[in-house]
């Protein structure tokens, strides 16, 4: 992965619609060049996808948590089929540790809140934990660019 493409990734997180006129002036390439660029990124599988950044307090969904699982023996593969199902879960993550598994949920109440949470208590034992703010919201590293620097090396 070169610099170049390093600085086009960078600048597609922080706005995936820049035009790519804007995108060549910042990598000193021209609009066909930084395209042809994007597009053998996607077809490598390094951009998967482009969606937008949305605040759901703002579409009326005050309330996020993460809540850590730890799974009863033999219930994982239920446990993956229910949270497939749960609308509210909207990332999972398989971690190590006891609580192997950290959900966050987000919800209209608190007392939706606590459904949730009913329908998790037959497979797994949990920590809930409610997300008041988050100081950092990036999908990449704010250092991405210096990778290319240190593959170089």
């Amino acid at each position: 992965m070169d610099k170049i493409n390093l600085s086009l990734l960078k600048a597609l997180s922080e706005n995936a619609r820049i035009s790519y006129a804007e995108l060549g002036k910042r990598v000193h390439l021209s609009a066909p060049a930084v395209a042809e660029r994007i597009k053998k990124l996607e077809e490598k599988g390094v951009i998967t996808g482009y969606k937008p950044q949305l605040n759901l307090e703002k579409i009326g969904i005050p309330i996020t948590a993460l809540i850590e699982c730890e799974v009863y023996r033999t219930k994982e593969r239920e446990f993956k089929s229910l949270i497939m199902s749960i609308d509210e879960v909207i990332e999972c993550y398989n971690v190590t540790g006891p609580h192997a598994f950290v959900l966050k949920v987000a919800v209209t109440s608190m007392s939706t809140l606590d459904q949730l949470l009913e329908r998790l208590i037959d497979l797994s034992d949990t920590n809930t934990k409610m997300i008041l703010s988050m100081p950092v919201n990036e999908n990449i590293p704010n250092n991405i660019e210096k990778l290319a620097d240190m593959s170089d090396g």
